[in-house]
This record gives C-alpha cells, sequence and structure tokens, in this order.
C-alpha cells in the first residue's frame, strides 16, 4: 500500500494547531503500558486544587504536635521565604525522622530513598504524607527514575492535594517527571495546567514551565519531520519496487505511528474549544532534570556526586543492609519499588 501524502498534510497541519495542545486526553491514560510505564490518570479540565489554606494547615500541625512558637515561626517564615519552604520547614521542625530522611536526600545518601519510605508508611496524617511524598518524588526524579516519581505523584494528587502550599509544586514536578520519560503528549498539557492554575507560583518555577513548553513542543514538531523523512524513504522504495521485508516493516511502523498521530490531533480539534486541561487525581536528563531554586524549590537535589556514585561507593555490606531493610521493614507496594529504584542505582553506577 501507498502512503498517502494527504494524511501527511493533515498530521503536519495538526501539529501547528499551537494552543490545542493544551486539551489534550490521551487514549489508555491510567493504564501501565507494558508493565513499565507509569500510569497516567486522565485528563481532567476541572481544576482539582484550591487556594492554600493557611490557617487549616496551621491547625493540622498543631494537631500533629506543632509548638505555639514553631506555628508563629511559620506565619512569619510565609511572608519571607514564601508558603512551600515555610510549610516544609515547619515539618521538619515537627518529625526528627523526616528531617533525618530530607537531610539524606539533600546530601545524595543513597539511604534517603528508604528514610523516606519508612517515614511514608508510618504516617497518618494526610499533611505528613504529602511533605514525603514531595520529596521522594523529587528524590526519584533527580536520580533519573521520573516513572517512580509519576508514581509517587499519582499518589500525592489522589489522596494528599489541598492539605498543604505544596500542591503547586508538586503539579510542576508531576508535569516534569512526565517530560523526562518522556511522554510529551502527557506532558505539555500538566505544564499548561500548572501554569494556568498556579498563578502565584514561584517565577522560577513558572519560567521554567513555559520553557519546558516550547522544548516539548519542538520535540513533537521534530518527531513530524523524522516521520515526514521516513514515509519520503519508503516511498522511494516503492517506487524503485523494493517491497522485501524490512520495506514492508518501516511501512507498517509508519502507518501506526501515522494513525496514532492523526487520533491525537483529531481529539484535540474536538476539544479546541474548551478550557485548559491539565493534571489526573527531556531527551536531556542531566540538562532538564536541573531543578528549579529561588522561593518555590523545597530542598537541594542537584549536588555532586550523583547518588549513583554514592551507592557504588558504598561497601557491600551497606549496600546489603538497606536491600534487607527494604525486604524487612516496607509493605509490598514500597518494597517493590525502593528494590527496583536500588536495582537501577546499581546499573546507572556501571
Amino acid at each position: 500500500m501507498r502512503l498517502s501524502s494527504d494524511l501527511l498534510g493533515l498530521v503536519l497541519i495538526g501539529a501547528f494547531a499551537g494552543s490545542a495542545f493544551a486539551q489534550i486526553q490521551l487514549p489508555g491514560e491510567g493504564v501501565r503500558p507494558e508493565g513499565h510505564l507509569p500510569a497516567v490518570p486522565p485528563v481532567h479540565v476541572q481544576n482539582p486544587f484550591k487556594p492554600f489554606d493557611q490557617p487549616r494547615f496551621e491547625k493540622a500541625c498543631r494537631e500533629l504536635g506543632a509548638t505555639a512558637l514553631q506555628v508563629k515561626t511559620f506565619a512569619e517564615e510565609v511572608e519571607e521565604v514564601g508558603a512551600a519552604r515555610a510549610a516544609d520547614d515547619l515539618i521538619r521542625k515537627m518529625s526528627d525522622k523526616f528531617d533525618a530522611a530530607v537531610t539524606a536526600a539533600e546530601d545524595e545518601d543513597p539511604r534517603a530513598a528508604l528514610l523516606l519510605a519508612q517515614v511514608l508508611v508510618d504516617a497518618k496524617s494526610p499533611v505528613m504524607q504529602a511533605h514525603v511524598r514531595y520529596h521522594l518524588a523529587r528524590l526519584f526524579l533527580a536520580s533519573d527514575d521520573p516513572e517512580r516519581a509519576i508514581d509517587v505523584l499519582n499518589e500525592y494528587i489522589g489522596q494528599n492535594i489541598n492539605y498543604t502550599s505544596l500542591d503547586g509544586e508538586a503539579a510542576y514536578f508531576y508535569a516534569q517527571s512526565l517530560a523526562e520519560v518522556p511522554m510529551l503528549d502527557a506532558a505539555i498539557p500538566r505544564f499548561r495546567a500548572f501554569l494556568a492554575w498556579f498563578p502565584q507560583a514561584s517565577e522560577r518555577l513558572r519560567s521554567a514551565a513555559h520553557q519546558r513548553i516550547l522544548e516539548l513542543e519542538q520535540q513533537q514538531e521534530s518527531r513530524l519531520h523524522m516521520l515526514a523523512d521516513g514515509m519520503k524513504k519508503t516511498t522511494r522504495d516503492l517506487r524503485k519496487k523494493k517491497t522485501d521485508k524490512p520495506v514492508q516493516l518501516d511501512q507498517e511502523g509508519y502507518l501506526e505511528e501515522l494513525d496514532e498521530l492523526i487520533e491525537m490531533f483529531q481529539e484535540m480539534e474536538k476539544q479546541s474549544s474548551g478550557p485548559a486541561s491539565g493534571l489526573g487525581p527531556s531527551n536531556n536528563p542531566a540538562a532538564s532534570s536541573a531543578l528549579p531554586g529561588g522561593e518555590g524549590k523545597v530542598g537541594n537535589l542537584n549536588k555532586r556526586p550523583s547518588l549513583a556514585d554514592r551507592w557504588g561507593a558504598m561497601r557491600d555490606s551497606d549496600r546489603k543492609k538497606i536491600m534487607a531493610d527494604v525486604q524487612n521493614t516496607m509493605p509490598p507496594q514500597y518494597q517493590k519499588m525502593l528494590e527496583d529504584y536500588y536495582k537501577k542505582l546499581g546499573k546507572a553506577k556501571r
């Protein structure tokens, strides 16, 4: 079968329907394809996030044991360093175990993932769970493990939103994690949703989101050009009467991708008049996973040497101790997650 230039034209035209990228609802979302990519909840057009309720947060912290002085200090720091940083500082002051786990993450200590997961398993408060999941997701993302970051942020979005001031950052890093997989068609509308839903977010995060959208759209355009070039080559092969198995396989692959792109652009066109879509309940990870700083930044996970370097430099007995703790102290859900995480660290070092 000859590849239709009319179909290619349809795709190329759709590729430049700029604002339509904000309206995608991807087919098959919520399903873990091929058993290895993270499940991504469907895109929703309604904003699930509410403005940060500071009195409610302060009340929850007092119930968790925060002193009057700690709460007063938090309220003062909100004006100085922003609500996200101030809230995280307060939670760290309230929990020595959480503070030790976050410090380990900041120090690139390979035990950090285990320590954070242990705090998460014991946490009953949605406020504490939100802060632990935020840091665990950031740790996974900084370790070039965006799939596990998405898994953790799915839990955050499904169970912990609207309890603390980290929602905006969680939304940003959810989109960032999707971009790192890469799942570009899912990442772009979620970056747009972050910009629409969190106008008061750190300027560094908002600037980074704008930049990532431009980069991802350029990658989308490049994908179309690569498809067009491949289709032209196959057309030349067919004109030369080359119909052997490799040419047939190339043709089938291009048709499948073409069908996927056409379906995507048709869905975008259907929803082009709707509100901005967003969250559900880079090709260069080393460069694009650098985490924005400033007011919106909680923690510092961009130090050297890397976690993989530290893991590789540990004594065998220390690595075995961590893995034994994972197997003996973690429930099945987190046991599998951490086992896979540490295995990936070992492979990255080799």
